[in-house]
């Protein structure tokens, strides 16, 4: 597979607290992808996403190094979240008087022909294939659980006062659970990794139309910069890879 990543801290935030990796194996392949979007003010986010991207680019490795089963991953994936968990929650504990800091997580993780998908928050991970885009993720937030009960539309979602609530990240609470799924990959597919500074100025549409109109290597860049024509108002953290 190959990528393209880049990451801005947009138009309007003093910081970036997104972070992001990809994580290769001895011979150069990547076979990680892992992005996160932190939260909690000043240093506080941009530790917390850090210390999920490091332990998890540890964890893609053990996973990926030998052959495991489906169960055997899950159940290595759902300890590590919860000791990431654990650690970020000491952070905040010894280093912000009491102060919570969290992150949201995508992680994509190649082992064979498949993707093994980690998700928890509102980050997102799109497929486009025979022309199509598809989330593969479903957002942890308040609005997406109002569209989910049909209290709102998407449009409504994207002007609601509360479009920022998160209701399950990194930090915030014990014993963790993450969504977990598994694809196969098939040739052309593309695959997008993203914080929700990209698509809170961009629909699906747009997204997919960027990606028809751009050479794959450009995708990233382009992206990065309509989200920023439509706003910028958050950190825009984008990853795309491809077969």
């Amino acid at each position: 597979m190959k990528y393209s990543a880049l990451s801005d801290i947009g138009l309007k935030r003093e910081k970036n607290e997104d972070n992001w990796n990809i994580v290769l194996d001895r011979e150069g392949n990547p076979i990680g992808f892992i992005i996160a979007d932190g939260m909690g003010g000043y240093l506080a986010g941009e530790q917390a996403s850090r210390i999920a991207v490091e332990n998890m680019s540890l964890m893609v490795l053990e996973c990926t190094s030998k052959k495991l089963s489906d169960e055997s991953i899950r159940e290595i994936i759902i300890s590590e979240i919860n000791k990431i968990n654990d650690r970020i929650m000491n952070y905040s504990l010894e280093n912000l008087g009491g102060l919570k800091s969290g992150t949201t997580l995508s992680v994509g993780m190649v082992i064979g022909d498949n993707l093994h998908i980690i998700h928890i928050g509102d980050c997102r991970v799109y497929r486009i294939r025979d022309g199509k885009i598809t989330r593969l993720t479903e957002d942890h937030s308040y609005v997406a659980k109002l569209i989910k009960e049909g209290l709102i539309s998407a449009d409504e979602a994207n002007h609601h006062p509360d479009r920022n609530r998160i209701t399950r990240a990194l930090g915030f609470q014990e014993d963790f659970f993450p969504d977990i799924n598994k694809e196969r990959i098939q040739p052309d597919d593309i695959y997008i990794f993203c914080t929700d500074g990209l698509y809170e100025g961009m629909s699906d549409e747009e997204i997919l139309d960027t990606v028809n109109k751009e050479p794959r290597e450009n995708i990233a860049k382009r992206l990065i910069e309509k989200a920023k024509e439509s706003g910028g108002a958050d950190n825009i953290t984008v990853i795309v890879t491809w077969m």
